[in-house]
């Protein structure tokens, strides 16, 4: 993973996805399917233009696990 800084706003728009993208669905996805719904889902939701995605992917991969575990309460 590289060394970046990722803004708050973009961190916060991550974790409000993540609340509002259906539990189950999100289970069901692999990790790369995940990270993409997860982005687009801030792409559609936020006027955010994303000027590092491959950022923004590395951050979400890194917490895939910690999602998972989120949607399956």
């Amino acid at each position: 993973m590289r060394n970046t800084n990722i803004e708050s706003s973009i961190i916060h728009a991550v974790w409000s996805s993540v609340e509002t993208i259906n539990k189950k669905a999100l289970l069901q996805l692999n990790d790369n399917d995940l990270i993409e719904q997860i982005i687009k889902q801030i792409e559609r939701n936020s006027a955010f233009k994303l000027h590092d995605r491959q950022s923004l992917m590395d951050y979400i991969s890194s917490k895939v696990r910690l999602i998972r575990d989120i949607a399956e309460f």
